[in-house]
């Protein structure tokens, strides 16, 4: 039986997709897409721009009703349910803060229109503002145009959450106009408020080291579907593809084209040992394929102004420092090989030298060429 909560919607934590498809008009968005979102998890769904992300969050919300497939909330059929009766909460990308009220009022907003109490409506108000760490006091007395971009975003954030427990929490990309500093700041408070509100979170964000560092699982949508659900940790370190291998770190994945002969894949005069986790049994077959694709990521890969076996030579086309890390673009051929390392080993490395690299065969992947996915072991 479905639960209630004190304002009579219905209280919902688990989400199920089941078989979403969207089209505008003739464009596929979403294409039959499923996944279940469990009590009180944080979940990040990201991608490139214009993939559905935002139509997907819609979608939940009750805000878009014109969809294939259904989506349940603890078994509840969401077709039946208005956006209010799913005890929702949503921050959007645009925080809407209503220019005529002060902070103070746009973050009780929700309790005023339900015609709380003033007594209330104070409690209410001095709570959430504790919870989203607003600031001072001062600043629930400012428009919106008074605030900095940072304080605007708790809140419209504090406006969502001032509700009676919502049960599932709603954001569509909400730090994507904070300078990086702040948005670094913004990303442990709204860790930390979600982790308080033990709701069920679904954020939506372009930026794939925000999904990495704030959620449970990471949903990635390419071109209308799902193609990789998992821990940060997986998606990262065994993308299943060359799509997610590239969205995800600073530089995304360096690419190799070459062939596997015998226990190397082999490219131009070189050759690097296969992936450690590559079975015998799957070894031969990729002998029979005509190309591969190695992929390394740049902080994998070691480098040395010394030959030696098994190394790469490369021509430094540029260094951008980033401290305390640094960037060593490298030419290979008409490739493009990126290099990340800390800023004090590259002392005496100069732009135009030649440098040596080195690959760990527990650090590198292979694809097909074709599908763009992962070669199992």
């Amino acid at each position: 039986m479905a639960k209630m909560h004190s304002g009579g919607a219905l209280k919902m934590s688990n989400i199920s997709l089941q078989s979403v498809t969207k089209y505008y008009g003739k464009e596929l968005i979403l294409d039959n897409i499923s996944l279940d979102i469990k009590d009180k998890e944080f979940l990040c769904i990201t991608g490139p721009s214009g993939c559905g992300k935002t139509t997907l969050l819609r979608i939940i919300a009750g805000l878009d009703t014109d969809y294939g497939g259904k989506i349940f909330m603890d078994g509840i059929d969401c077709k039946s349910l208005s956006p209010a009766d799913r005890n929702i909460s949503m921050v959007f990308q645009e925080y809407a803060l209503y220019p005529n009220l002060r902070a103070k009022d746009n973050i009780s907003f929700p309790l005023r229109i339900k015609r709380y109490s003033r007594s209330r409506v104070a409690e209410k108000l001095k709570t959430t503002v504790k919870l989203i760490d607003l600031g001072v006091e001062q600043y629930l007395d400012f428009f919106p145009k008074e605030l900095s971009a940072g304080h605007r975003q708790r809140v419209a954030t504090g406006r969502a959450v001032v509700r009676d427990n919502p049960s599932i929490f709603l954001l569509d990309e909400p730090l994507s106009s904070l300078d990086a500093k702040i948005r670094m700041n913004t990303r442990f408070y709204l860790n930390k408020l979600i982790t308080n509100l033990s709701a069920t979170t679904v954020y939506v964000t372009s930026d794939s080291s925000e999904a990495m560092a704030l959620a449970d699982r990471v949903v990635v949508l390419n071109n209308g579907k799902f193609i990789q659900v998992d821990r940060p940790y997986d998606i990262y370190y065994h993308p299943k593809s060359m799509v997610v291998a590239d969205f995800f770190g600073l530089l995304g994945m360096n690419f190799i084209r070459g062939c596997v002969k015998g226990n190397e894949f082999c490219f131009d005069e070189y050759s690097v040992r296969v992936p450690a986790c590559i079975k015998k049994e799957a070894l031969d077959k990729l002998n029979k394929e005509k190309e591969l694709i190695l992929g390394v990521r740049p902080e994998d890969i070691n480098f040395s102004k010394d030959k030696g076996i098994n190394k790469v030579k490369a021509k430094v086309d540029l260094i951008q420092g980033f401290p305390p890390k640094a960037n060593i673009r490298c030419k290979f051929k008409d490739d493009v090989i990126n290099v990340i390392c800390f800023l004090k080993n590259i002392a005496d490395i100069t732009t135009g030298m030649d440098i040596y690299l080195s690959f760990d065969k527990n650090k590198v992947h292979l694809f097909y060429p074709d599908s763009g996915n992962l070669v199992s072991s």
